[in-house]
């Protein structure tokens, strides 16, 4: 054994390489770059899970800078600065006081323990969406780490080689660069990943396009997707068998996955939501799946900070009205950019609004209540009396424009009316539930559109009892956030008697909006956390009393 520790630290008796004073030296150098690359990684992981949740785009990861005003960035900056300072102030007074050079290594375990707390703080951070390790992610995370691990080494070997006064100082700098090692690593992999997703969607095209006698039909908008894709599939599953894309999957990826897996043979339609966050990501989803029918479920002002424009936002939502122009498109025309583009498209198209009460299909003697909704649906001269579980005028409007599509497709209005009776709310969207301590909890957390938020304030004001809501504000609306957070703000002064706002990212126009809503200022209480805010609200709530979660912010702007 001391032959072999011997061998390992000065192996043959040949000098260390690269000017090292000491084989033992070259080990440490390699020990601490493996060790901060493994530290660093692992701070790495809210980068990666917003890479994750900007749909593997890096101009996500940028946005996220600029809406969080960079908060993540400066974290690091202090953590460069008191990483720096520890070693510092240890190398150059421990070297002082202490002959024996180990003692200036201090500095390392200092520089550690900063990076654990770090982790730490990371790891205890309640995450609504967790970093998923997926195939990508973890090559992702695999190049990050080598390449963090490849400049740790250098500028360590630099600074033990030609600053023996500032042993691995150089490793305190490294944090800052965190950001750009990761987008460094995201350059590297995509050529490799762009070419696999490739032919992972190339594989579920040919699947589908085999299918020539299914049903296809896309979905869009700028709020409400996933509620009308979850309608629709029980409406048209009165007559067909029904695959529709789970959750929220309206990504190619989502796509291709659902169709890989879970398109059976026996499948008749095919339900196809489409998001988008860029200009020609519909156009790309409509060129997948060539859907023959299309619904638009409205035009908002979501997404504003990556689409920059309205134009832009609504040209994007447009691609699937021209996908579908020799098919048929069914548009709720309640949104004025929605019915603009209704005016835009050639195809065959239906227009449905709530508000209005003729054309071929419409909606009459709406009686909404806090336990869901009666109305009276008319469809090509035919009515019938519906009920449904679903909560708010918003959700009618859904299921009118899902009718529409579901007659044209051969059911009838009987059919329609049984499946209304049977639709359960969509999780996280108005949907209430189940409370241990009697209170009435609406869960309208996966909603962040201004048309959605205006909807359950709506409905909040259907309940007895205090009103009572949860927010962190709407975010991604580009330079609209702050007004469209103030206007929220002011709707909830006068419906609501507390409001608690969670988080920083919206708190002024929250705060002020309510004030200017006439709000008394000693009923707004401020967290920072979804769990801080329901410790605020047990007390403050009673029995009887309802509280509205109105959206959860996604894990890249908490």
């Amino acid at each position: 054994m001391k032959y072999f520790s011997h061998w390992l630290l000065e192996p043959q008796n040949m000098p260390a390489p690269w000017g090292f004073d000491s084989w033992l030296t070259l080990w440490t150098v390699l020990f601490v770059a493996l060790l901060n690359a493994v530290m660093l990684t692992l701070i790495a992981y809210r980068l990666l899970q917003v890479i994750q949740l900007s749909g593997y785009k890096i101009k996500g990861l940028f946005a996220w800078f600029k809406d969080t005003k960079r908060s993540y960035f400066w974290r690091l900056v202090m953590l460069s600065f008191l990483s720096v300072a520890a070693f510092m102030v240890t190398n150059v007074l421990l070297e002082s006081f202490f002959k024996y050079k180990i003692m200036t290594y201090t500095g390392l375990l200092f520089y550690f323990a900063f990076l654990t707390v770090f982790v730490v703080n990371i790891s205890q951070t309640s995450k609504k969406t967790p970093l998923k390790y997926t195939r990508r992610m973890n090559r992702l995370i695999v190049v990050t780490a080598f390449i963090i691990f490849i400049v740790s080494f250098a500028l360590t070997s630099v600074s033990a080689v030609y600053l023996s006064y500032f042993t691995f100082g150089a490793l305190g700098l490294t944090p800052i660069l965190l950001p750009l090692f990761v987008i460094m690593a995201f350059g590297v992999t995509y050529p490799f990943e762009n070419a696999n997703n490739k032919k992972y969607e190339k594989r579920a095209v040919q699947k589908l396009a085999e299918r020539k006698d299914i049903i296809k039909i896309g979905i869009t908008g700028s709020y409400g997707k996933t509620s009308v894709k979850n309608i629709l599939e029980v409406l048209l599953s009165q007559k067909y068998k029904v695959c529709a894309s789970p959750y929220s999957y309206n990504t190619p990826l989502g796509l291709s996955k659902t169709i890989l897996e879970q398109l059976k043979p026996t499948d008749e339609v095919f339900i196809a939501e489409m998001g988008a966050r860029n200009k020609g990501d519909i156009a790309y989803l409509v060129q997948m799946i060539h859907p023959q029918y299309g619904l638009l479920t409205g035009v908002g002002n979501q997404h504003m900070s990556t689409f920059g424009t309205e134009q832009v936002l609504k040209d994007t939502k447009f691609e699937l009205l021209q996908g579908v122009e020799k098919g048929l498109c069914v548009v709720n025309t309640e949104s004025a950019g929605a019915l603009e583009l209704y005016e835009r498209a050639k195809g065959e198209k239906i227009a449905t609004n709530i508000n209005d009460t003729q054309g071929f299909a419409y909606i009459s003697n709406i009686k909404t209540c806090n336990e869901g909704s009666k109305f009276v649906l008319h469809i090509d001269n035919q009515k019938v009396s519906c009920e449904t579980k679903l909560l708010g005028k918003h959700n009618i409007s859904n299921i009118l424009l899902c009718s529409v599509l579901a007659y044209k497709l051969g059911v009838t209005v009987e059919q329609i009316q049984k499946a209304i009776e049977t639709l359960n709310p969509t999780a996280h969207r108005l949907a209430i539930v189940p409370s241990g301590n009697a209170l009435t909890v609406i869960d309208d957390a996966y909603n962040g559109c201004v048309e959605g938020a205006s909807a359950a304030l709506e409905v909040l004001k259907e309940f007895s009892g205090k009103k009572i809501v949860i927010t962190p504000g709407l975010v991604e609306l580009g330079e609209e956030e702050f007004n469209s957070n103030f206007e929220f703000a002011i709707h909830m002064a006068k419906v609501c008697d507390y409001v608690i706002i969670n988080g920083t990212t919206n708190y002024e126009a929250l705060y002020h909006g309510l004030l200017f809503g006439g709000f008394d200022e000693k009923k707004i209480f401020r967290a920072s956390t979804v769990s801080q805010s329901v410790e605020i609200l047990n007390t403050i709530a009673g029995v009887g009393d309802v509280v509205l979660f109105e959206n959860d912010l996604p894990d890249n702007y908490a």
